[in-house]
Protein backbone atom coordinates (compact mmCIF):
# COMPACT_ATOMS: atom_id res chain seq x y z
CA UNK A 1 0.00 0.00 0.00
CA UNK A 2 1.31 3.57 -1.02
CA UNK A 3 1.95 5.56 1.99
CA UNK A 4 -0.39 8.38 0.96
CA UNK A 5 -2.95 6.16 0.91
CA UNK A 6 -1.96 4.43 4.12
CA UNK A 7 -1.82 7.48 6.10
CA UNK A 8 -5.38 8.52 5.38
CA UNK A 9 -6.69 4.69 6.07
CA UNK A 10 -4.30 5.05 9.31
CA UNK A 11 -6.88 8.18 10.61
CA UNK A 12 -9.34 5.35 11.67
CA UNK A 13 -8.89 3.51 14.70
CA UNK A 14 -9.64 0.17 13.04
CA UNK A 15 -7.22 0.56 10.51
CA UNK A 16 -4.35 1.15 13.22
CA UNK A 17 -5.65 -1.59 14.86
CA UNK A 18 -5.87 -4.22 12.46
CA UNK A 19 -2.62 -2.91 10.98
CA UNK A 20 -1.14 -2.30 14.09
CA UNK A 21 0.83 0.84 12.72
CA UNK A 22 0.09 4.34 13.69
CA UNK A 23 0.73 8.34 12.15
CA UNK A 24 3.12 10.80 14.04
CA UNK A 25 2.65 14.16 12.10
CA UNK A 26 4.20 17.68 12.44
CA UNK A 27 8.18 18.46 13.02
CA UNK A 28 8.58 17.87 16.57
CA UNK A 29 6.37 14.86 16.62
CA UNK A 30 8.86 12.86 14.27
CA UNK A 31 11.74 14.37 15.54
CA UNK A 32 10.73 12.57 18.52
CA UNK A 33 10.01 9.52 17.19
CA UNK A 34 13.19 9.52 14.66
CA UNK A 35 14.99 9.99 18.08
CA UNK A 36 13.59 7.35 20.00
CA UNK A 37 14.96 4.74 17.83
CA UNK A 38 11.77 3.03 17.14
CA UNK A 39 11.63 2.00 13.66
CA UNK A 40 9.85 3.92 11.16
CA UNK A 41 7.75 2.43 8.39
CA UNK A 42 7.85 5.36 6.09
CA UNK A 43 7.93 9.53 5.60
CA UNK A 44 5.71 11.87 3.94
CA UNK A 45 6.78 14.95 3.27
CA UNK A 46 5.14 17.61 1.47
CA UNK A 47 6.59 19.54 -2.28
CA UNK A 48 6.99 22.76 -0.49
CA UNK A 49 8.30 21.58 3.43
CA UNK A 50 11.83 20.62 2.11
CA UNK A 51 13.18 23.71 2.16
CA UNK A 52 12.18 24.00 6.05
CA UNK A 53 15.95 23.20 8.12
CA UNK A 54 14.12 20.79 10.54
CA UNK A 55 12.16 18.66 7.94
CA UNK A 56 15.21 18.30 5.61
CA UNK A 57 17.49 17.05 8.48
CA UNK A 58 14.60 14.40 9.16
CA UNK A 59 14.63 13.31 5.68
CA UNK A 60 18.18 13.25 5.97
CA UNK A 61 18.32 10.86 9.02
CA UNK A 62 15.41 8.92 7.10
CA UNK A 63 17.71 8.37 4.34
CA UNK A 64 21.13 7.18 6.48
CA UNK A 65 18.44 4.93 8.11
CA UNK A 66 17.33 3.89 4.86
CA UNK A 67 13.26 4.68 5.66
CA UNK A 68 10.67 4.98 2.83
CA UNK A 69 10.06 8.56 1.75
CA UNK A 70 7.38 9.95 -0.64
CA UNK A 71 7.02 13.52 -1.60
CA UNK A 72 3.37 14.51 -2.05
CA UNK A 73 1.37 17.84 -3.10
CA UNK A 74 0.68 19.93 -0.08
CA UNK A 75 -2.79 19.01 -0.34
CA UNK A 76 -2.75 15.65 -0.24
CA UNK A 77 -0.59 15.75 2.88
CA UNK A 78 -3.13 17.68 4.83
CA UNK A 79 -5.63 15.37 3.49
CA UNK A 80 -4.06 12.36 4.98
CA UNK A 81 -3.32 14.40 8.35
CA UNK A 82 -5.19 15.26 11.14
CA UNK A 83 -4.61 17.99 11.72
CA UNK A 84 -5.77 21.64 9.73
CA UNK A 85 -1.62 22.50 9.91
CA UNK A 86 0.41 18.83 9.65
CA UNK A 87 3.82 21.32 8.96
CA UNK A 88 4.71 19.35 6.07
CA UNK A 89 5.48 16.04 7.48
CA UNK A 90 3.95 12.80 8.90
CA UNK A 91 5.74 9.26 9.55
CA UNK A 92 4.04 5.98 10.08
CA UNK A 93 5.38 3.32 12.29
CA UNK A 94 4.51 0.21 13.95
CA UNK A 95 2.81 0.91 17.45
CA UNK A 96 5.22 -0.62 19.68
CA UNK A 97 4.78 -3.79 21.43
CA UNK A 98 5.95 -3.19 25.48
CA UNK A 99 6.65 -5.82 27.64
CA UNK A 100 5.18 -6.32 31.05
CA UNK A 101 7.04 -4.88 34.12
CA UNK A 102 8.60 -7.43 35.90
CA UNK A 103 9.32 -7.38 39.29
CA UNK A 104 11.17 -7.05 41.95
CA UNK A 105 10.62 -3.52 41.61
CA UNK A 106 12.31 -0.89 43.20
CA UNK A 107 11.17 0.72 46.69
CA UNK A 108 8.33 3.07 45.51
CA UNK A 109 7.90 2.07 42.34
CA UNK A 110 4.88 3.45 40.76
CA UNK A 111 2.02 2.99 37.75
CA UNK A 112 -0.90 4.68 36.37
CA UNK A 113 -4.06 3.15 35.39
CA UNK A 114 -6.58 5.47 32.83
CA UNK A 115 -10.42 4.70 33.95
CA UNK A 116 -12.19 5.58 30.21
CA UNK A 117 -10.13 8.90 29.93
CA UNK A 118 -11.87 10.41 26.64
CA UNK A 119 -10.05 13.21 25.43
CA UNK A 120 -7.38 12.84 23.82
CA UNK A 121 -5.81 16.07 24.29
CA UNK A 122 -5.43 15.05 28.24
CA UNK A 123 -4.41 11.12 27.32
CA UNK A 124 -1.76 12.78 25.85
CA UNK A 125 -0.76 15.05 28.53
CA UNK A 126 -1.16 12.29 31.59
CA UNK A 127 1.20 9.92 29.50
CA UNK A 128 3.79 12.91 28.89
CA UNK A 129 3.26 13.53 33.17
CA UNK A 130 3.62 9.94 33.70
CA UNK A 131 7.29 9.74 32.15
CA UNK A 132 7.95 12.62 33.32
CA UNK A 133 7.31 11.78 36.88
CA UNK A 134 9.25 8.24 36.35
CA UNK A 135 6.53 6.05 36.47
CA UNK A 136 7.16 2.40 35.26
CA UNK A 137 3.78 2.02 33.11
CA UNK A 138 0.62 2.99 32.20
CA UNK A 139 -2.06 0.92 31.61
CA UNK A 140 -5.19 2.00 29.38
CA UNK A 141 -8.37 0.14 30.24
CA UNK A 142 -11.11 0.05 27.78
CA UNK A 143 -13.64 3.07 27.16
CA UNK A 144 -10.15 5.28 27.00
CA UNK A 145 -9.47 6.67 23.77
CA UNK A 146 -7.05 4.92 21.23
CA UNK A 147 -3.58 6.32 22.70
CA UNK A 148 -2.80 6.01 18.86
CA UNK A 149 -5.05 8.39 17.78
CA UNK A 150 -3.01 11.23 15.96
CA UNK A 151 -4.04 13.69 19.01
CA UNK A 152 -2.76 11.19 21.34
CA UNK A 153 0.49 10.91 19.67
CA UNK A 154 0.53 14.92 19.50
CA UNK A 155 -0.35 15.89 22.76
CA UNK A 156 2.07 12.89 24.61
CA UNK A 157 5.05 15.51 23.06
CA UNK A 158 6.65 11.85 22.12
CA UNK A 159 6.49 10.45 25.62
CA UNK A 160 4.72 7.84 24.14
CA UNK A 161 7.65 6.62 22.18
CA UNK A 162 9.71 6.06 25.35
CA UNK A 163 6.98 5.47 27.79
CA UNK A 164 5.17 1.62 27.88
CA UNK A 165 1.12 2.00 27.96
CA UNK A 166 -0.32 -1.21 27.92
CA UNK A 167 -4.15 -1.87 26.29
CA UNK A 168 -5.66 -3.96 29.08
CA UNK A 169 -8.75 -5.30 30.40
CA UNK A 170 -9.48 -4.33 34.19
CA UNK A 171 -9.04 -8.52 34.91
CA UNK A 172 -5.31 -8.46 33.67
CA UNK A 173 -4.38 -5.19 34.96
CA UNK A 174 -5.71 -6.44 38.76
CA UNK A 175 -4.12 -9.31 38.45
CA UNK A 176 -0.89 -7.95 37.86
CA UNK A 177 -1.65 -5.51 40.95
CA UNK A 178 -2.31 -8.20 43.15
CA UNK A 179 0.59 -10.76 41.75
CA UNK A 180 3.05 -7.55 42.87
CA UNK A 181 1.35 -6.30 45.72
CA UNK A 182 0.85 -3.11 44.68
CA UNK A 183 -1.54 -0.50 46.54
CA UNK A 184 -4.38 0.83 44.32
CA UNK A 185 -4.88 4.55 44.88
CA UNK A 186 -7.47 6.44 43.05
CA UNK A 187 -8.06 10.00 42.49
CA UNK A 188 -11.42 11.22 43.57
CA UNK A 189 -12.79 14.25 44.85
CA UNK A 190 -14.57 13.05 48.09
CA UNK A 191 -10.86 10.96 48.79
CA UNK A 192 -8.71 12.09 51.67
CA UNK A 193 -6.70 15.59 50.55
CA UNK A 194 -3.51 14.97 50.15
CA UNK A 195 -2.18 16.87 52.56
CA UNK A 196 -3.18 14.94 55.04
CA UNK A 197 -1.97 11.81 53.79
CA UNK A 198 1.62 10.53 54.83
CA UNK A 199 2.55 9.24 51.36
CA UNK A 200 6.72 9.20 52.21
CA UNK A 201 5.24 6.05 54.77
CA UNK A 202 4.49 3.81 51.88
CA UNK A 203 7.41 1.69 50.90
CA UNK A 204 4.96 -0.76 48.49
CA UNK A 205 5.16 -0.24 44.74
CA UNK A 206 1.70 2.14 44.22
CA UNK A 207 -0.59 2.27 41.21
CA UNK A 208 -2.74 5.47 40.92
CA UNK A 209 -6.08 5.35 39.09
CA UNK A 210 -7.18 8.27 37.29
CA UNK A 211 -10.62 8.09 35.46
CA UNK A 212 -13.15 10.09 33.58
CA UNK A 213 -13.95 13.38 35.23
CA UNK A 214 -17.73 13.54 34.35
CA UNK A 215 -18.55 9.49 35.46
CA UNK A 216 -15.78 8.82 38.14
CA UNK A 217 -14.41 5.52 39.02
CA UNK A 218 -16.05 2.80 37.26
CA UNK A 219 -17.53 0.18 40.32
CA UNK A 220 -15.57 -2.72 39.65
CA UNK A 221 -12.10 0.01 40.37
CA UNK A 222 -13.78 1.48 42.80
CA UNK A 223 -14.12 -1.44 44.81
CA UNK A 224 -10.65 -2.84 44.17
CA UNK A 225 -9.32 0.37 45.52
CA UNK A 226 -7.15 1.16 48.86
CA UNK A 227 -7.07 4.38 49.15
CA UNK A 228 -8.88 7.27 47.10
CA UNK A 229 -7.09 10.70 47.27
CA UNK A 230 -8.21 14.59 46.30
CA UNK A 231 -6.40 17.59 45.51
CA UNK A 232 -7.70 20.14 47.90
CA UNK A 233 -9.54 23.21 45.91
CA UNK A 234 -10.10 26.77 46.69
CA UNK A 235 -14.09 27.48 47.47
CA UNK A 236 -15.78 27.80 44.39
CA UNK A 237 -13.75 25.38 42.21
CA UNK A 238 -15.81 22.34 41.37
CA UNK A 239 -12.83 20.35 39.78
CA UNK A 240 -9.74 20.04 38.54
CA UNK A 241 -9.03 19.26 34.77
CA UNK A 242 -8.15 15.21 35.04
CA UNK A 243 -4.48 15.90 33.59
CA UNK A 244 -3.65 18.90 35.56
CA UNK A 245 -4.58 16.55 38.89
CA UNK A 246 -2.87 13.78 37.47
CA UNK A 247 0.32 15.53 37.43
CA UNK A 248 -0.23 17.08 41.22
CA UNK A 249 -0.51 13.77 42.67
CA UNK A 250 2.37 11.99 40.63
CA UNK A 251 4.61 14.83 41.55
CA UNK A 252 3.56 14.10 45.10
CA UNK A 253 4.22 10.45 44.95
CA UNK A 254 7.35 11.21 43.32
CA UNK A 255 8.68 13.23 46.07
CA UNK A 256 6.76 10.94 49.05
CA UNK A 257 10.61 10.76 50.49
CA UNK A 258 10.96 14.70 51.22
CA UNK A 259 11.21 15.58 55.48
CA UNK A 260 8.42 17.36 56.49
CA UNK A 261 8.89 21.04 56.50
CA UNK A 262 9.96 20.78 52.11
CA UNK A 263 7.73 22.19 50.08
CA UNK A 264 6.70 19.51 48.11
CA UNK A 265 6.55 17.06 51.49
CA UNK A 266 2.95 15.37 52.27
Amino acid sequence: MKLLTLARDLQRRKARERQQLFVAEGVRTVESLLASGLPVQGLLVADDAAANERVRAALDMCDARRIAIATVSARDLQDAADTESPQGILAIAPIPSWEMPSSPFAEGARFLVLDALQDPGNVGTVVRTAAAMGVRATFALPGTVDVWNAKVVRGSMGALFTHPVHLLDWTAVAGFMAQHEVTLWAADMAGTPLPQLRLDEVAAPQALIVSNEGAGLTPALAASVQRTVAVPMAPGVESLNVGVATGILLYAMAFRGMKPGYAGAV
